[in-house]
Formats: C-alpha cells, sequence, structure tokens
C-alpha cells in the first residue's frame, strides 16, 4: 500500500501530467502548475490527516513545494525581463539562463528539506563514504563488495560519458549535422560551470528529495526505482527525447540512485551526472550552431 501511495504522490509530481496534457492539446495553461500542487495538497493533506500517514505526508508536502518552485521558474523564464538578459538564441543564454534558475530554484528546496527532515545526512546532502563498495549488479558484471564507489564512480563517469557521446550523435545528429569543433574551446568554461550546477540541481530535485525521504519508508530495491522513474519522466524532453530519453535516463538514474543510497551521500552520483552533463552540453555546443 505505501508503494502505492508514494507512486501516486511521485506520478503526480512528475512531468508525466506535463507530458500528457502538452501531447494532447499541444500545450500546457497557465493554470497547470497550480493546479497540480493544488492537487498534490490535497492528496497529502489526505495521507496526514485521513490516512495518518505522516512521514508520505512529509514527502507530499516537499513535492508540492518543488512544483510550486517550478511553477515560479516556468513564469520567470518565459518573462519578457529574463528573455532580454538571457538571449534563447545563445549558448549562454538558452542554457545559461535555463540552469541559473534551476539552481536558484534548489535553494528553497533544500531549505525545505532540512526544515522538515532537519539533518544534511538524512536527505544525502553531504559527501559520502566514497570507500564504501558497490553492492552486486549482474547485468553490468559488478560482483559484490569488490570496488569502492570513489573508483566505480569515476570509470563509470567516463564509459557512461563515451556511451552517451555515441548515442546522442546517433539519435539526434544522426552523424549529419556538420560540427565547428572550433566554438567549443570558448565555450568550455562555461560548459563545465553549467554541468556542475546542473548535475547538483537535479541531484538534490531527483535524488535526495525522493531517497531522503522515502529510505525509512520502502525496500531499498523500490526506492530506487521510484526515484529513477522521476528521473527519467523528467527527461522525456531531453536528448535523446521521447521513449528512448526516458528509458536512457531512468536507467541512469537507477545508477546513480544506487550510488546515493550505498554511500549514503551525494558525491558518486554527482561525478557520474557530471560527466555526463559535459558532453551533452559540449554536444549541443558544436551541434547546435550557437
Amino acid at each position: 500500500m505505501k508503494l502505492i501511495l508514494v507512486g501516486v504522490l511521485t506520478l503526480i509530481a512528475s512531468l508525466l501530467p506535463d507530458i500528457v496534457v502538452r501531447e494532447s492539446v499541444g500545450f500546457l495553461p497557465s493554470w497547470w502548475f497550480l493546479a497540480k500542487a493544488v492537487l498534490l495538497f490535497t492528496f497529502t493533506l489526505y495521507l496526514r490527516v485521513g490516512a495518518r500517514e505522516r512521514s508520505l505526508a512529509r514527502y507530499g508536502f516537499l513535492l508540492t513545494a518543488i512544483i510550486i518552485v517550478q511553477m515560479v521558474v516556468e513564469q520567470a523564464q518565459a518573462s519578457t525581463w529574463w528573455q532580454a538578459i538571457f538571449a534563447p538564441g545563445s549558448f549562454s543564454g538558452q542554457f545559461g539562463g535555463a540552469i541559473l534558475l534551476k539552481f536558484l530554484g534548489i535553494i528553497p528546496v533544500v531549505g525545505v528539506l532540512l526544515l522538515l527532515y532537519r539533518s544534511p545526512h538524512e536527505v544525502y546532502l553531504v559527501k559520502g563514504d566514497l570507500s564504501a563498495k558497490a553492492s552486486r549488479i549482474a547485468w553490468l558484471g559488478i560482483e559484490e563488495g569488490k570496488i569502492g564507489w570513489g573508483r566505480l564512480s569515476v570509470i563509470s563517469a567516463l564509459l557512461i560519458a563515451a556511451g552517451t557521446l555515441l548515442l546522442t550523435l546517433l539519435t539526434v545528429s544522426g552523424f549529419s549535422q556538420p560540427a565547428t569543433l572550433g566554438r567549443l574551446p570558448p565555450l568550455l568554461p562555461l560548459i563545465v560551470l553549467l554541468a556542475l550546477v546542473n548535475s547538483l540541481s537535479e541531484g538534490v530535485v531527483y535524488r535526495s528529495s525522493v531517497l531522503g525521504p522515502l529510505k525509512e519508508e520502502l525496500p531499498k530495491d523500490y526506492l530506487v526505482m521510484v526515484a529513477s522513474a522521476y528521473f527519467g519522466i523528467a527527461h522525456y524532453y531531453g536528448a535523446p527525447a521521447g521513449i528512448l530519453g526516458v528509458i536512457m535516463s531512468g536507467v541512469l538514474g537507477w545508477y546513480m540512485c544506487r550510488s546515493m543510497y550505498e554511500t549514503q551521500g551525494f558525491l558518486a552520483a554527482w561525478i557520474i551526472h557530471f560527466f555526463q552533463d559535459i558532453v551533452i552540453f559540449s554536444t549541443v555546443a558544436v551541434l547546435g550552431g550557437f
């Protein structure tokens, strides 16, 4: 029953309802995020008062706060004053502006996390123990207790980054769009900064905000599955887009969530995510004509 309740809360807060509406009618109504927040808050009140599920209610209140932050971010990004500062036609404007807003948005989310759960350690807002040994992942050839997450995170980051580059070229450009590598060096410092900020921001929203609140409520495998689905759905409009993007991001999210759960911190997952974002942002800068 708890898994069902967690699933309902997470799906309401996820991008899935947005995808369904956007793909059906072609746009999201101006009241959409407010409606999601009200629905989620109402269901959370039921959990708190009616079902007496206090722990799940705290999780619901956190997700409601995240939706409200997303609503503010969407309105700011669509405003004329913001677009005048961050021009949509440039890499620094289109990506830099969006990621700056995302970073500003995690500040109140971190505040709500610490208000509800008190300790940074409880919600994985600490480095974690990189010497912790990885548990067995048979399909990746990782044996039980053979390698620490510090070493594994770096190896994984390099391999995943290489795979991401290949898949992005295959699915986004098809090797047909001319690449101008000369665009890359001037943008590289900005790309590294944006990758650092974006991977941190998404780690807070899609991992700390799920794993921390629910680690005492669900078994490890179910918990990691919920967090990875939340992360995967959020990348429906990513690169690559669609179901393929959801599956790829979901698998990556599953792996990063395991690293966070087993190290009891965010650093291993941040390293993996950071390297991948460097590849994605570099590919966009080179192929996007900025």
